[in-house]
């Protein structure tokens, strides 16, 4: 039988759908039994073993590009270079590993929520049991201070106020009640419900267990988190990519080779030296090594703005994010109430340093029942701890920010008696002694306290047109999601509250003397925050569980809404398809009273789309979309759960962060397309000038060790230079669709590496065939061809700095690694030509200084080649476009 909407029924009807007694609860026999099928336990999730994750980092193609050049470079005889790329590759399979713990990892933080005893009425006696006992019909009994244990359908409610902050992502407690509940209201309206993970604050209560275990709504997060995400992210989608493209070239390469070796009826040993020759060439060994170092970079430079990453590539997922969603409360806003107007009773809002002001926030403090503790030890903001309900917390504060201290006051008007808060009559207050006379200062509702009210201090009447004022006044501040109270003195001669039925009858006898506005307080950066990330082409849209006044007024205060937009609620998402989601969030951008699963559902949809998403929460109620989206980023102050799920942490939860971030993205992504394209150009030529000696049937032009000691050895330091390259201005500038942005094999990038590679190739070559002809001993033209082919290479890199930027147009010194690495290459170079060890080792002869100093000047020549050809392909254009 499908069970009823719980909070939609009345508590007999709940009762005996689950065969219980909302009075004595189970018996003990029947929990006995039920607890035989069903355990209160969140499930655990999927996880592979060590083995499983090892092989699964294999079946990436840059992994098998590596092995493959690990063994061909083994099988003639070169163990050291063999080595070199197998420490490559483990690099990337130990990262590989690392990232896939951390579905684990935030399961584990999500178990640490659940309470770990709760008290059971069975048989009609109370008793504590542990947590994973409670079964579904149990009768809970709830207390100030503990945790939820299980999803109950609330039978008896005693002030009871639960903060859901975790599932719901608003940090107000909700006050709770045992009335009926529409059928299609969301979590936060649900105010019957007591949810599995959520903290009381005040009050108790009792309700009947609906759901248990998975079943629970933090039940369907932890499935959530349990389930396998096969993420791609921009970088691995283009490594693969590229991966997949050499390995074609040297399947393709290989198989040429076997042809020409058939027709031409060479050895198989003299074959298998040639082809091994082609594929170390063809490969770009030092490319893994490059690419988590570049990360590893960006991990430190964006820690130091105040962003933890925890999953490398996240780093350069940021430079490509096209949509933020982002949460409201906590993140936008800072997560707590902040005094922002008072209103006096004409209507007009006073200034926070007036007399008028402060004469209405004396009269608050006095009324309020909250307190503030002093902690001598402490520093800063934590000296002073406020006891009491969030508003009433507020308003001691913002009475102490004004100099109205609560014991200064309390010292000058004793008080004589204390009527709490109550959520039912919507007031409460103090009774004091104020010059010798009694007077009642009371806070409520507002507009409960105005309809009251007739009189205003001094004894004059409240008119009528100053009801209006003041009533229009409270709407325009509910609208803007503005929280408010209305605040009494009454005069009088009681020394206690009179009883219940006579203290409305009390209260008009009052005067009205004011509203005091709180709000939660907007970040100071969020809205320069948000003008830089819309400025470099990335959307941001609001989804949040508050109602959609406040969203809206919030999202276009910071700059995400227009005036013109709306709110769309999540009960107005949930009937459509995905394809209507799709071009409501096309076109739209903030959506209130979104339940968890709905942000999951809107992340994926956007994916499914072909966005790269960023997700911004806190909550618990966050994880699953933090973990499903392109990278999920989570506030420092935030639970355990969403930190573990996401792969950014704001420490200081700045939403600035979030474009340092992006900035950084990009600066990682230029950088990584500058050393794909050096090492493949470098490649290309090599692939061209050994391809064209082969198929024209002359000796290898150079040697699989002096490419390897090329690539590895002289370029290693160079690889790494270019991830200390600045970030060009124009890089913010570039729209995240931008095919220069999304992709790094683009197709200016593809013609830029193709024309340099051919140049360059047709250099050496011509100097190949001049050699030849010069009958030179064949180590001699090899060991020329090296020098040719690493001093190309070191000019090359000057103009791999900027592809948008000409060389002269360029700071020399704006990368003093890549001078160091450039001065380390001809280090080596040098040892591999002079130094009889290496020269072994490369199968080098020395040569001439005049030998040496041709080649540089080829290099020079080759350098103004590549200028021309970034001329034709990226600067004229991007300058013909912005002129």
């Amino acid at each position: 039988m499908k069970n009823p909407e719980w909070h939609a029924v009345t508590i007999s009807v709940v009762a005996k759908h689950l065969t219980t007694s909302s009075t004595d609860g189970l018996s003990r026999a029947e929990a006995a039994r039920r607890l035989l099928s069903f355990r209160n336990e969140l499930p655990e999730p999927e996880r592979d073993s060590l083995l499983i994750r090892i092989l699964h980092q294999f079946a990436s193609p840059i992994a098998l590009v590596l092995l493959v050049a690990a063994i061909a470079t083994a099988l003639i005889s070169h163990v050291t270079d063999a080595l070199v790329i197998l420490v490559a590759l483990l690099v990337n399979v130990v990262m590989g590993i690392v990232q896939e713990g951390r579905a684990s990892a935030a399961f584990d933080a999500l178990k640490k929520g659940e309470a770990r005893t709760a008290v059971v009425i069975r048989d009609g006696v109370p008793r504590q049991i542990p947590a994973e006992e409670i079964v579904v019909g149990d009768c809970i009994a709830l207390m100030t201070g503990s945790s939820v244990p299980a999803d109950l359908r609330l039978i008896e409610t005693h002030g009871l106020s639960i903060n859901e902050a975790s599932l719901s992502g608003e940090w107000l407690p909700v006050e709770k009640n045992i009335n009926q509940v529409r059928e299609y209201a969301p979590l936060v309206e649900r105010d019957n419900m007591a949810y599995s993970g959520t903290l009381i604050v005040t009050g108790a209560g009792k309700g009947i267990v609906v759901a248990t275990g998975s079943g629970t709504e933090l039940g369907k997060i932890a499935v959530e988190l349990g389930k396998k995400q096969n993420r791609t992210t921009p970088l691995t989608r283009d490594i693969k990519t590229i991966a997949r493209l050499l390995v074609i070239t040297a399947a393709g390469i290989l198989v040429a080779v076997g042809f020409l070796a058939f027709l031409r009826g060479l050895p198989l040993g003299e074959v298998l030296f040639i082809a091994i020759a082609l594929a170390v060439a063809s490969v770009p060994e030092g490319l893994p090594a490059a690419v988590t170092v570049i990360l590893a970079l960006g991990m430190e430079r964006i820690l130091k703005s105040g962003g933890l990453v925890r999953n490398l590539l996240a780093a350069e997922t940021l430079g490509t994010t096209s949509i933020i969603l982002t949460d409201k409360t906590g993140t936008l806003t800072e997560g707590r109430m902040a005094l922002e107007a008072v209103i006096s009773v004409p209507g007009k809002t006073e200034h926070l340093e007036s007399e008028e002001a402060r004469e209405i926030l004396r009269a608050g403090v006095l009324a309020s029942d909250a307190y503030v503790e002093e902690r001598p030890e402490a520093v800063g903001d934590e000296k002073l701890v406020t006891h009491g309900r969030p508003i009433e917390q507020a308003l001691v504060l913002a009475g102490l920010k004004a100099g109205i201290s609560q014991q200064t006051a309390l010292l000058e008007c004793p008080r004589s008696d204390e009527l709490h808060f109550d959520s039912a009559r919507r007031y409460g207050g103090m009774l004091v002694k104020e010059n010798g006379k009694q007077v009642a200062y009371m806070t409520g509702a507002p507009e409960f306290m105005l309809e009251l009210a007739h009189a205003i201090p001094g004894g004059h009447t409240l008119a009528k047109h100053h009801k209006e004022v003041l009533a229009q006044a409270l709407s325009m501040a509910t609208q803007q999601g503005k929280r408010v109270i209305g605040v009494m003195r009454v005069p009088t001669k009681l020394t206690t509250f009179p009883v219940l039925n006579e203290q409305e009858a009390f209260l008009k006898t009052g005067e009205f003397v004011g509203f005091i506005i709180f709000s939660d307080a907007i970040r100071p950066e969020v809205k320069e925050a948000i003008k830089d990330i819309q400025s470099a082409g990335a959307r941001v849209l609001m989804l949040t569980g508050d109602n959609p006044e406040t969203a809206l007024a919030i999202a276009r205060e910071v700059g995400i809404a227009h005036a013109s937009d709306r709110a769309y609620t999540g009960a107005e998402l949930a009937p459509m398809t995905d394809d209507e989601l799709l071009k409501v969030l096309r076109h739209n951008r903030v959506f209130a009273r979104v339940a968890p699963d709905q942000k999951l559902r809107i992340a994926e949809v956007l994916q499914g789309a072909g966005e790269v998403i960023a997700m911004t929460g806190d909550g618990v109620n966050d994880a699953p979309a933090l973990r499903a989206a392109g990278i999920g980023i989570a506030l420092g102050s935030g639970t355990d759960v969403a930190k573990e799920a996401a792969d950014l942490v704001l420490l200081e939860n700045s939403f600035s962060v979030i474009t340092a971030a992006i900035r950084e993205g990009r600066r990682l992504r230029d950088n990584f397309k500058k050393i794909f394209a050096y090492m493949i150009s470098t490649n290309f030529s090599e692939v061209v000038l050994i391809s064209v000696a082969l198929i024209l049937g002359m000796p290898l032009p150079i040697l699989p060790t002096q490419i390897l000691w090329s690539n590895l050895i002289e370029g290693g330091l160079m690889n790494f230079a270019f991830a200390f390259e600045p970030l060009y201005p124009s890089a913010m500038k570039r729209k995240p669709q931008d095919p220069e942005v999304a992709k790094v094999l683009s197709g200016k990038l593809i013609a830029l590496i193709v024309l340099v590679g051919s140049v360059t190739a047709t250099f050496l070559l011509a100097a190949y065939f001049y050699m030849l002809s010069l009958d030179l001993p064949l180590k001699e033209i090899q060991t020329l061809m090296f020098v040719g082919v690493s001093v190309s290479s070191i000019f090359m890199a000057f103009s791999m700095k900027s592809f948008g930027t000409p060389l002269w147009e360029l700071s020399l010194f704006s990368n003093r690694f890549l001078l160091g690495s450039l001065a380390a290459s001809a280090f080596f170079l040098a040892l591999a030509l002079y130094a009889p060890p290496f020269q072994a080792l490369v199968h080098t002869v020395p040569p001439t200084a005049i030998e040496v100093g041709l080649f540089v000047i080829f290099g020079l020549l080759n350098l103004a080649t590549i200028e021309v050809a970034k001329w034709i392909i990226f600067i004229r254009p991007e300058r013909k476009r912005h002129s």
